[in-house]
């Protein structure tokens, strides 16, 4: 068991790690494709594994292994053993072994005035996650807004807060700029293709204002990257008390 502050790591379950699974997926391709959320395919520990990667939305053995070491944290030796150890035919088999690799958050209770509050404990189990990834706190009380820091630290609220009581979170909407990355990529590789051997015809000066248009559109497209998305979304979640009530409805925690 390893304490960190307001949270103590634990071994993981295989619930856990199931929960995890679909709460990230959901939050995954919401945020990197604004898809809306399609009929939920349910899922349970002792469903065909089948089941799950189709729930996920991972197609392929390689999308499996991506994003599955991704969202789960596991490293290349463990995805390694895991593909390499007995063969796996449930939901349950997979998670069952993840879960002997991993770690979950418990948040301590804390007592106030004489009595134990879980959302107070949630909040503060918050703060630390955000402190620990160098966020400024000082200024974070219950009653801040979520929305400036949900814009500039969306990987850590989609990431370690949510770990926190999986499949808790509304579906994240995220705005980004008309102009982001996958709009200017897409614009520089049609340009690339559609313009560039045309361009070859009309001598040397056109050829490399084409190419020099080109560089400008793909530094464009890395430029925009790092931008933080114009406006971020909890469903109806406003503050950090909604937020942490939230979390306490699910999250498990210990004296």
């Amino acid at each position: 068991m390893k304490r960190l502050s307001s949270i103590v790591e634990v071994p993981a379950t295989p619930e856990y790690v199931l929960d995890v699974l679909l709460e990230q997926s959901r939050h995954e391709w919401s945020k990197s494709l604004n898809l809306s959320e399609e009929e939920e395919i349910p899922v349970t520990l002792d469903s065909p594994l089948d089941t799950l990667f189709e729930a996920c939305q991972l197609y392929d053995s390689a999308l499996i292994s991506i994003f599955t070491k991704n969202w789960l944290g596991l490293s290349e030796s463990d995805w390694a053993q895991l593909v390499s150890g007995p063969q796996m035919h449930t939901v349950r088999d997979f998670c069952e072994q993840i879960a002997a690799r991993m770690t979950m958050p418990v948040i301590s209770l804390e007592t106030f005035i004489g009595r134990t509050c879980r959302p107070a404990s949630a909040f503060l189990a918050i703060r630390t996650l955000l402190q620990e990834a160098g966020v400024d706190v000082a200024e974070i009380a219950p009653s801040t807004a979520l929305s400036k820091m949900t814009r500039r630290h969306l990987d850590l609220f989609l990431g370690p807060i949510a770990k926190l009581a999986p499949g808790v979170l509304p579906t994240v909407q995220v705005k980004r700029p008309v102009w982001d990355t996958n709009w200017i990529g897409t614009a520089a590789i049609l340009y690339y293709l559609l313009l560039g051997p045309l361009s070859v015809g009309y001598g040397t000066a056109a050829y490399l204002l084409c190419m020099f248009v080109f560089a400008c559109l793909v530094i464009a497209a890395y430029g925009t990257k790092e931008r933080d998305p114009v406006r971020v979304r909890f469903g109806n979640l406003r503050t950090f008390r909604d937020l942490s009530e939230l979390i306490a409805q699910r999250a498990a925690f210990q004296a």
